[in-house]
């Protein structure tokens, strides 16, 4: 669909926001270039990025090249850890309004649920479609940029930066948290990037600790900025 068409139907919905959740290491990689990557893109330059349980069924059904984004805070929208990652971008809308993105695919289904499921189960196939069925903070609807070169610049539309804080320390007694936050301030400064991060404050109930306490090897694989 034309971006306009999408970003018309977004609005209409009310979303105001787009998300893109990951590890501190692949983040880091992103505020360097200045741009969201697909995981494709960031292989090929021979960048470091943290592996993601999804990434068999992105390289199977050539999405691998694709950028993906969230229409709400799926962390906070859950009360539980994002899957994707500790380090959420949070970008206006105007994002993907005329920016050079192409044409701009959405799903209905997560891709890791493909399997079997026709082509009309899997994307929206036109504007009616997406006004019609298109439902904020549904995690499976997806909107994914396919024909933009594998890479989306900021520009002026990064707003803030939010993230995890686990309240866990490494083995030799460094606090997880700040170890990630140094790294995300240290690929900004490289390129003379300022960009606001926040502390994610967590409602009553979030499940998210529990999550980072019940896996280290996790943890330490979306936190560590060298992985």
């Amino acid at each position: 669909m034309p971006s306009k068409h999408v970003f018309e139907a977004l609005s209409d919905k009310g979303v105001t926001e787009l998300h893109h959740a990951n590890s501190v290491a692949t983040a880091c990689q992103f505020l360097r270039s200045r741009a969201l990557m697909s995981r494709g893109t960031v292989e090929r330059s021979g960048l470091t990025q943290t592996p993601q349980s999804s990434d068999d069924a992105d390289r199977r059904y050539s999405i691998w090249f694709d950028v993906f984004l969230d229409s709400v805070d799926i962390h906070a929208r859950a009360s539980r850890a994002n899957a994707y990652g500790p380090v959420l971008f949070v970008f206006d809308l105007a994002l993907i309004d005329r920016n050079k993105t192409g044409r701009i695919w959405v799903t209905k289904l997560n891709p890791t649920k493909w399997v079997g499921e026709p082509d009309e189960e899997r994307w929206f196939q036109g504007k009616e479609d997406l006004e019609g069925n298109f439902v904020k903070g549904q995690f499976d609807q997806m909107i994914v940029l396919r024909h933009c070169g594998g890479s989306i610049p900021f520009g002026r539309h990064l707003k803030k930066i939010v993230v995890d804080d686990p309240d866990l320390q490494t083995e030799d007694d460094v606090d997880i948290y700040s170890m990630g936050i140094g790294a995300l301030r240290l690929a900004m400064q490289d390129v003379k990037l300022d960009v606001p991060i926040e502390r994610r404050r967590c409602r009553t109930g979030c499940a998210c600790k529990n999550h980072w306490r019940g896996d280290d090897e996790r943890l330490f694989r979306m936190f560590d900025p060298m992985p």
